[in-house]
């Protein structure tokens, strides 16, 4: 994953992982790096062409791609980018004895414990906040923004509270479940109220409702499709 250049500016804290390097602003906010860009892309293509015709659009149009691409491939990009950071920390905790959400004893290594408080301290401190601040900025920031963006952070530490039961093979709550998979598809409702905003135009309710009943089933079915692929 390569977040600013091949090596971190004085201005950024590097850690590794797998995949390159997670940077963090000294602040500890992060940084968009290509890898976020390039799986955001697969979501955004999706978005266009599941959900432009809700919009009165063509996702056939370059025209009515390019004109709202910026800002939906770079909210899109920074939610991917949080969701690395998610996956990483997911991984780190997996190992720890104390919970989802206290990395103590990440294995041995003084640096998985550097990378865990750190990733750990992202999501206690407005992960949102710089893309909350820039969409205030252009005059995009609603309400209803604010609230999917924390419904986003609710989702990743109940996707760490789960995996780590999981991991340490203890039981698991069906409403815990049940609301992480309504929660899961926060980005797709992000990306239509913000098209919306873009278009100068109000939410259409209706459309939303039908959007959360239709992710639901949709997340459903493709939990399904992992576990049949598995026999």
């Amino acid at each position: 994953m390569t977040v600013c250049s091949e090596t971190c500016a004085d201005d950024f804290t590097p850690f590794t992982v797998d995949s390159g390097h997670v940077c963090l602003l000294r602040s500890g906010m992060p940084m968009v790096g290509l890898d976020a860009m390039q799986r955001a892309n697969s979501t955004l293509e999706d978005f266009c062409r599941s959900y432009f015709m809700f919009h009165g659009m063509d996702a056939n149009e370059p025209e009515s791609i390019f004109r709202f691409l910026p800002f939906l491939s770079f909210t899109e990009s920074y939610i991917y980018q949080l969701d690395n950071m998610n996956e990483e920390l997911l991984q780190l905790s997996s190992a720890s004895s104390e919970g989802p959400n206290l990395p103590m004893d990440m294995g041995k290594s003084d640096e998985n414990q550097s990378k865990g408080v750190h990733l750990l301290e992202v999501f206690k401190c407005d992960p949102f906040g710089p893309l909350v601040h820039l969409l205030h900025h252009h005059g995009l920031l609603i309400e209803r923004i604010t609230t999917e963006l924390r419904l986003g952070t609710e989702y990743w530490t109940l996707e760490r509270k789960l995996c780590h039961a999981l991991v340490k093979k203890k039981k698991i709550s069906i409403e815990d479940v049940m609301r992480a998979i309504h929660l899961k598809s926060f980005d797709y409702r992000i990306l239509n109220i913000l098209l919306y905003q873009l278009r100068g135009q109000e939410v259409n309710e209706l459309h939303m409702e039908f959007l959360s009943v239709s992710e639901f089933l949709v997340e459903i079915s493709d939990d399904f499709m992992i576990i049949f692929s598995r026999f």
